[in-house]
């Protein structure tokens, strides 16, 4: 039977024939399996659910939302360390630690991992559904989707930077829904968006990046095609959008103070220089074929889009490539920018194959993905009604049944991995007579592990609040840890009585051949050190 008779008579059934028994449909749309996508990733490209707490931050993150949560307000100064009492903090990321220690409440780590698979699941949903926005191509799309969520595992932590991705995948969701209809008035949309943004999560000017992208890649078009009238109007919208939500994003608990803050963070060279997620992408990782594959197509579809002067897919795609490859924290928000635009150029290219290309194979090739879209195409016009998303339900509910009874599955153990954080050291400071009176140096990378475990009994040097501590001060913690000639008078400095190190550890080595340091505990991963004689 030919295709355009089984449109026709599906279009004939119509939605008023929709049962609700057809709405909880068990067969689930590519939008349903593109939410799917990180949870299947996350099993088959990484280590299991651990993979997601492999960063100590997590803990800080928890205890910081049950101190807002106790005391109804975000905190203003410092609650956590010993060397830096009272000083002025930035909680910037104050609603997404509220949420996490509410989550953590309920259902503990398992509870943080799962919220954080939910937004990476929507995360992917929102990719999968804009790139079909722009190209109108669903095979294509998936495909996209599932690279680029493969692409962005090297920056899966269960931290609050993982609502940027999802908010900027929302935003260029309503910018192209904008640029395709004309609904100026979808953009204010953008101002709540922007308000919840900025108190979940510091890179809420994305956002407003994304806007004034859009403004002068309209703006530039249109000059280009002398269309003076339209020069005047589209731009504009963008503008006037962009400074709208700039506007909104002061409302946060600490105004503009917080834009200053997150600037100076941002441009100081110092992070870039000595914290991984800020430099590049090492492409011997297991992701590195993820994301070269994407880099590759954005790339090309970059210049693609120029020879047809679509300059606004140009300047997304070559300046988020640049971003991506400055730094890995950049590369989930380069999946979900380059996806639309990568999917509209793919489109174009197997349309031109099918039809002019002299190779046989490419002709057959294009031929085959248009019948595999028709396909879908076909599925999509049956099945498009008010769905109920039962699958997606299932799987999220199937997932947090094996978290809670994982078994002797370790990719199901959601937990700090004892072989990589002081699990039992910490089990030792926390039956110690009096914890409070420990002042204990430890890098800043198992700092957030101890406030999670020991904190308020036990504060700490340091931790993965590297904005709040500064270069000078994070320099002298580094120069402890490499056991530099100034590490004595450093920890002098902070009247610093107790050290838990890697067994391995360069100062480690030194503290075992002083006199005045004792180990008073040591397990495979760590080595807990008593200062016995402050006098020397």
């Amino acid at each position: 039977m030919p295709t355009t008779r089984i449109v026709e008579r599906v279009e004939a059934t119509g939605p008023a024939t929709v049962t609700f028994a057809a709405r909880l449909s068990p067969v689930p749309s590519l939008s349903d399996f593109a939410f799917l996508i990180p949870i299947l990733v996350l099993f088959w490209c990484t280590t299991g659910v651990g993979w997601l707490l492999t960063d100590s931050d997590t803990g800080w993150h928890i205890r910081t939302g049950e101190w807002i949560l106790r005391n109804g307000r975000a905190p203003a100064v410092d609650i956590f360390s010993f060397t830096r009492p009272g000083l002025p903090w930035f909680a910037w990321e104050w609603l997404s630690d509220v949420m996490m220690a509410a989550v953590h409440h309920v259902a503990g780590l398992r509870g943080i991992v799962l919220l954080s698979l939910v937004l990476l699941g929507l995360t992917s949903t929102c990719i999968y559904r804009n790139a079909v926005a722009e190209s109108g191509h669903r095979f294509i799309a998936i495909t996209l989707t599932s690279l680029g969520v493969a692409a962005s595992t090297i920056h899966w932590l269960a931290r609050p930077h993982l609502a940027t991705p999802l908010l900027a995948a929302v935003f260029l969701g309503t910018l192209i829904r904008v640029q395709r209809s004309g609904e100026s008035h979808l953009l204010l949309v953008l101002l709540p968006l922007t308000i919840l943004w900025v108190n979940l999560h510091g890179g809420f000017f994305v956002g407003i990046v994304l806007l004034i992208t859009y403004a002068l890649g309209s703006f530039v078009e249109d000059l280009i095609q002398e269309n003076g009238v339209r020069v005047s109007t589209r731009a504009k919208k963008y503008v006037l959008a962009a400074v709208g939500c700039l506007a909104a994003s002061l409302i946060n608990p600490y105004g503009y103070r917080l834009h200053i803050h997150v600037a100076q963070y941002l441009g100081t060279s110092f992070y870039v220089d000595r914290i991984s997620e800020f430099q590049s992408a090492d492409f011997h990782s297991f992701s590195a074929a993820y994301f070269e594959t994407v880099l590759a197509l954005a790339i090309a579809a970059a210049f693609w889009h120029l020879a047809s002067g679509r300059l606004i897919q140009v300047m997304l795609l070559l300046s988020w490539t640049h971003l991506a490859l400055f730094s890995v924290r950049n590369i989930p928000i380069f999946a979900v920018v380059a996806a639309p635009g990568i999917s509209s150029a793919l489109r174009e290219w197997l349309e031109y194959a099918r039809s002019s290309s002299s190779l046989n194979w490419l002709r057959r090739f294009s031929g085959s993905v248009s019948e595999l879209e028709s396909g879908l195409q076909l599925i999509a016009s049956h099945s498009k009604r008010d769905r109920l998303h039962c699958v997606p339900c299932l799987g999220v509910l199937t997932l947090g049944v094996l978290l809670a009874y994982p078994g002797h599955l370790k990719a199901l153990h959601a937990g700090f991995d004892p072989k990589r954080f002081p699990v039992l050291a910490a089990s030792a400071l926390s039956r110690q007579t009096a914890p409070e009176s420990i002042r204990l140096y430890a890098n800043w990378q198992w700092g957030g592990y101890l406030i999670y475990r020991l904190w308020p009994s036990l504060k700490v040097f340091d931790d993965g609040r590297t904005d709040f501590y500064g270069p000078t001060f994070i320099q002298d913690g580094l120069d402890v840890w490499d056991a530099k000639s100034n590490w004595s008078r450093i920890l002098a400095q902070y009247d610093v009585n107790a050290t838990l190190l890697p067994v391995d550890s360069a100062l480690a080595a030194v503290l075992r051949e002083r006199p005045d340091w004792t180990p008073v505990y040591q397990d495979q991963v760590a080595v807990l050190f008593e200062r016995t004689d402050r006098g020397k």
